[in-house]
Order: C-alpha cells, then sequence, then structure tokens
C-alpha cells in the first residue's frame, strides 16, 4: 500500500528537494501592484526555511520563497514551533515546516499537549512499556504519561528498546530516548549491540537519526540536487559504503508519496576539501546498490539501508564523499541526516551550505598504505610513510608517490584569490596579497568568492549617499518617499548604484531606488540588474501617477544572481526600480548593485537588425491597417512613415 507523505509534518523534517533551500532561482513577485506606502514599511513576518524576515506583505513573502504571518514581528519569533493541526491530528512543527504543508499552525509556542486540533484523545504511556489511547483526564486518571492529541499508541512511542547515546546504550522508551537525543530501536535489548548501525571494518561512521527527529534531504540526478559529506581521519584503503535514506515519489508541489525503487544505481564520489567545500574528484563510480528495506518507519516511508562494495578501492585521509540516485527518473533518493548542527553540502538547494549531517559509513582496511608525506607548513617531505603516520593540520598524503611527484611541489599551498573586480585566480598566499586580493585558503576554489559587483566602464555613479539608520530617502525614494523624487535614466545607461536595508523605529526597511525614463514611441523596455544583495526590481507605469502605480514586470533574486525583465510599452513615462529584499549581511548599506536599461528596435519591422527599405516597404504596403504600426495608435500612417526615416540604419 502506498504511504501518501506531506512535505512537512514534524518538526525538522521536510520531504522535499527543498528542505533546506530552494533552488535559487528569479522568482516574480505576484500581483500586478506595487507596494503602497504604507506597506513598504512592513506588514508582517515572513517565515522562511530557516529565518524569520520581515515582509511587506505576502507578495513580498511569497518572492521569498517563505509563507506570511501578518501583523507579527519577527522579535516575537512568530516562526519557532507549535503545535501543526491536520483534520484532527496533530504534530510540534514550526511555521513553514506546517503551512507549507497545507496544515493549520496554532501558532509559535502551542503545544499539542493542550489538545488544540480537538482531537481528544492521544497516547497515554505506562512505565512497563505499554501504551493506551485516552484522553488526557483518563491517562492522568491512571498515572500515566500523555503523549498529546494526534498521536497515537500504533507510533510505538510508548514501546521499550535499545536507546543509542554516543557510545551508552539504555533500555527505555522511545520517548524518553528523545528527551536524551539518544536514537531509539525498539524492541531491542543493549546485549544486541544494536546501536552499531555500520558493518565489521568502518573507517569513518554517521549514525541515522531516528524517526521523531530527522531531515531527508534529496539527492536524485533527476531532480536537480545532489549532496555532499565530509569525513576526516580515514588512514586506510576505502572499500565499501553503507548508507540510509528513503525512497519517494515527488507528486506536486512538496507532498511526496512512498515508491519502490526499480534501479538502484547510483554515483558514489570522493572529493578533495577545497576550503571548507567539495573540490576535485579522487575515486568515482557508478554502482548497483544493494537495497534493503528496515521495517523503520519515518512519518509512514519505510527507511532503506543501501551498501556497496568499490571495484577499486580509494584512498583519501579527509574530504567528501557524494552519493547521488541515477535510477528511476520518478522514485527520488533521500540521504538521512545523522545529526543536527552539522555541516554538509547540497548543489542547487538555496544555500548550498546545510546545517546537518548525513547517515554513512566508510568500510575499508586501516593503513598498509605507503607514500609521500608532506608538511606544507614547513616544506618538508618524507617518502615511503604510511597513511596512519601522516595525518594531522598541514600534512598532505600522496599515495605511491615519491616527494618529487607531488603537484603542487611540498610547501606550495595553492588557494582562490578573489580580487576586487570580481575576478579570480588560482595563487599562493604571498601571489595573492602582491595582487591586493583576498585569499581564501588551502585548495580553495573560485566558486566560493564572495560577491562582487564593480562598476563597469562607462557606468553611471547613483549619487545617493549610503544609507544609515533611520535614514530619510531625499534623493530618489520615489513614489513610497515623503519626497517623491526619481532619477532620470536614458534607455542604454548602465546605473552604478549602492542600496541596502536599515533599521527604522520597531521595523526595517529597504533603499528603494526610483529611475524614471520617458518614451516617445511604443517599444520593448528592459530592465537589467546584477546586485551584492538579494534584490527585487520593477518596471512601473509612471503615467498613472504615485497613487498607485501598475506593476508590468517584476523579478527578483539572490545576491550576484543577474536579474532582468522586459515588457512592450507605449509611449510614455516608466519607473525603473531596484531594492534590497531581505535583511540580511549582504543587504547591509552600501551594497552595491548595476542596473542597465534598454528598448527594443520598434522600426525594424522585419527582425534584420536594421532599419532599411525593406522596413520602409512594410509601412507603404501596410498604409491604413495594423501590418506596419510602428507608434502603437493601432494603424499605419504618416507617424510609422516618420519613425521609420528617423530610426534608419543599424538598431545598435
Amino acid at each position: 500500500m502506498m504511504r501518501m507523505i506531506g512535505a512537512t509534518v514534524a518538526a525538522g523534517f521536510v520531504l522535499s528537494a527543498a528542505i533546506s533551500g530552494r533552488p535559487a532561482e528569479v522568482t516574480p513577485v505576484s500581483g500586478d501592484r506595487f507596494p503602497s506606502p504604507r506597506a513598504a514599511a512592513g506588514g508582517g513576518a515572513c517565515c522562511t526555511i530557516d529565518s524569520c524576515v520581515p515582509a511587506v506583505d505576502e507578495q513580498d513573502c511569497t518572492a521569498l520563497n517563505g509563507v506570511f504571518l501578518p501583523g507579527e514581528d519577527c522579535a516575537t519569533s512568530p516562526c519557532g514551533t507549535g503545535a501543526c493541526c491536520f483534520n484532527l491530528n496533530c504534530n510540534q512543527a514550526d511555521a513553514f515546516s506546517c503551512i507549507t504543508a497545507g496544515r493549520t499552525f496554532a501558532g509559535a509556542g502551542t503545544s499539542c499537549l493542550d489538545d488544540p486540533c480537538d482531537a481528544g484523545v492521544g497516547a497515554c504511556c505506562f512505565t512497563d512499556g505499554s501504551c493506551l489511547d485516552l484522553s488526557p483526564e483518563d491517562c492522568a486518571t491512571q498515572a500515566g504519561n500523555w503523549l498529546g492529541a494526534g498521536t497515537s499508541c500504533a507510533q510505538g512511542l510508548c514501546e521499550l528498546g535499545a536507546c543509542c547515546l554516543d557510545q551508552d546504550c539504555q533500555e527505555i522508551t522511545l520517548l524518553e530516548c528523545d528527551d536524551l537525543g539518544g536514537t531509539h530501536i525498539a524492541g531491542e535489548a543493549c546485549k544486541a549491540l544494536p546501536c552499531n548501525d555500520c558493518p565489521a571494518g568502518t573507517l569513518f561512521a554517521q549514525q541515522r537519526d531516528d524517526p521523531l527527529d530527522f531531515i531527508a534531504g534529496t539527492s536524485e540526478l533527476s531532480a536537480g540536487f545532489q549532496r555532499w559529506e565530509d569525513f576526516s581521519n580515514v588512514t586506510g584503503t576505502i572499500e565499501g559504503v553503507t548508507w540510509w535514506g528513503l525512497d519517494l515519489d515527488n507528486i506536486g508541489g512538496n507532498d511526496f508519496q512512498e515508491c519502490v525503487e526499480s534501479d538502484p544505481t547510483f554515483n558514489i564520489s570522493f572529493h578533495e576539501d577545497a576550503g571548507g567545500v567539495p573540490g576535485a574528484t579522487v575515486c568515482s563510480y557508478t554502482l548497483t546498490a544493494t537495497r534493503t528495506p528496515l521495517g523503520i518507519f519515518y512519518l509512514g516511508a519505510e527507511l532503506n539501508e543501501y551498501s556497496v562494495t568499490l571495484p577499486a578501492s580509494c584512498v583519501l585521509i579527509d574530504g567528501w564523499i557524494s552519493i547521488v540516485g541515477l535510477g528511476d527518473l520518478e522514485c527520488w533518493f533521500l540521504w538521512m541526516s545523522a545529526g543536527f548542527g552539522g555541516f554538509s553540502w547540497c548543489d542547487n538547494c538555496n544555500p548550498s551550505p546545510q546545517d546537518f549531517d548525513l547517515s554513512v559509513c566508510i568500510q575499508g582496511t586501516e593503513g598498509g598504505v605507503f607514500g609521500a608525506c608532506c608538511d606544507d607548513s614547513t616544506g618538508n617531505c618524507t617518502e615511503n610513510v604510511e597513511i596512519t603516520d601522516c595525518t594531522g593540520p598541514n600534512l598532505r598524503f600522496a599515495p605511491d608517490q615519491s616527494c618529487d611527484d607531488l603537484d603542487p611541489p611540498c610547501g606550495t599551498v595553492l588557494g582562490a584569490c578573489c580580487l576586487g573586480d570580481a575576478t579570480c585566480s588560482i595563487e599562493t598566499v604571498a601571489g595573492c596579497t602582491n595582487l591586493g586580493g583576498t585569499w581564501l585558503g588551502e585548495n580553495s576554489l573560485c566558486s566560493s568568492c564572495p560577491c562582487v559587483v564593480p562598476c563597469p566602464a562607462g557606468g553611471i555613479p547613483e549619487g545617493e549617499p549610503v544609507c544609515f539608520p533611520q535614514y530619510v530617502d531625499e534623493y530618489n525614494g520615489g513614489c513610497i518617499a515623503a519626497m517623491q523624487l526619481f532619477s532620470p535614466i536614458a534607455a542604454g545607461d548602465t546605473i552604478c548604484g549602492e542600496s541596502g536595508v536599515f533599521e527604522i523605529p520597531g521595523d526595517v526597511q529597504p533603499d528603494f531606488d526610483w529611475y524614471e525614463i520617458t518614451l516617445g514611441q511604443a517599444t520593448d523596455l528592459t530592465w537589467s540588474a546584477e546586485a551584492e544583495f538579494p534584490a527585487t526590481i520593477w518596471i512601473l507605469d509612471g503615467e498613472s501617477g504615485c497613487a498607485d502605480p501598475p506593476t508590468l514586470a517584476t523579478a527578483s533574486g539572490l545576491e550576484c544572481e543577474p536579474l532582468s525583465v522586459s515588457t512592450a510599452v507605449p509611449p510614455g513615462t516608466y519607473w525603473l526600480v531596484i531594492a534590497a529584499t531581505l535583511f540580511v549581511d549582504e543587504a547591509q548599506c552600501g551594497a552595491r548593485y548595476t542596473a542597465t536599461v534598454s528598448i527594443g528596435c520598434p522600426a525594424d519591422l522585419d527582425d534584420d537588425g536594421m532599419v532599411g527599405i525593406n522596413d520602409f516597404l512594410i509601412v507603404i504596403g501596410g498604409w491604413d491597417t495594423p501590418a506596419g504600426d510602428i507608434t502603437g495608435d493601432g494603424t499605419t500612417d504618416i507617424l510609422d512613415f516618420l519613425a521609420v526615416l528617423g530610426a534608419w540604419g543599424s538598431c545598435e
């Protein structure tokens, strides 16, 4: 029987590629109106997957992939954990997880123990491990421990079993084990050593999380997400891998149902560390894994154990392992977590750094590998050293190599050198200093450089003062400022500006920069930008004035993400706006952006990049019909004839 799984049902659990962030993308703001001056000051709290952000309104929050709580203040932590109701069931969840799963959030700080969902009964645990579904009153009368509305004895919360706590094991209930932060194995006795999930010969181990507190993260090629887990001190040959996860079919939005993976083929690769992120590939394998359902259910989905034996061993003391599903395109692999507060990596998640570990066992044979051992801090290199004797800070082991084979040579430490013009090169720390750059560390990659948006040649400085707390925009604050001022801009201009988010009494306020352009003929109007902060851009129709200017086009994106919107417009006045959209470190006042306005070539009727004889003939042939209309008045006449003559030549 297929079990339907909600995208987010309990605190810390999201069955979605977005479990720890969505892929970065330009997300248009919904609706067709620009925020009013009142709304621009902030209308509530926007709960995202990992934070609370002051938001203008629901449209603003939707652009951030969040859920909007009108009238709430992030200072009161409204996005925190509370009771989450679905029919008569209740789970503890944060606001984002609850609402995105289509459930009703009772509010941060509320508890299922208060029966906010009117379920009436819940699981009542007794000291002998037995359980009855009772009302809270009946449970108290029988000296039991009531677990809350919507819980059920069928969930096994009261069952005795082995509780694994680091190297310790206690035979207690699932609830008691969860309170201690342990991993519970129902029905097991500690004498059976159930706390060791990894097979014999394991060189590195991270145990899976239990069903009460976990994250399952999509790592599937067809879904566009790939995950890595870092490891250390693997002093031997890597010969096999064991890991855990769920197989789920995305049936729309953030909803999944359990599936059976018909083709458990995975790519398993090992990578060097590159300054705290996955780097160069050392070994890579495409293998069919052994898939074993374990009869342990995570919110209705059965946990699977996967294992492979590598066809050839790999040697890497410290680095990263990636496991990504390649099989059934519809049945995604979701990698099971191994504790919170750790670190893993996800390509195409937003953000890529993840604050939890992933469960994995790396098996092999300790020692027995010899090679060059280099101390990069001193430049000393010794040959024919066993791998177990070449671990620690600054030590680099090269199996089956001599010191002369090392690349780079011993003592030469390379890393990314980030320059102020947004370029990057791989340099030594001394070489980077000579270039005036910022060196990111040993083996770091240029892709890790911070976002920098320099002003290009020919860019026009915006000229506005840098914002500050309680800043009053008297420069180009447009319709939402007391002084409704606009900076003039012409087609082809590139503005080099600064923006940010600043504090105002009881709230925060973005610096909105408004530009005004007047067009004498119908054309395609394009507004493009790139910023060092999460930004939103708008094209607004200025003909109706500031009371309620219609939004013609809009887009939002993250720092250093190119944004562009375009729309066909008649002659008139238009406002082009850019503003920071998240109160984050990157959006501090003074963060830079570039923005460019461009128009089409409406007189180029045959789209050959030139206004010439062919366009003239189209106008003549379409006289008194819409066929050659350039000016947007619905007919072809002398005005269109003059438009061709005025634009004669190249459109560039």
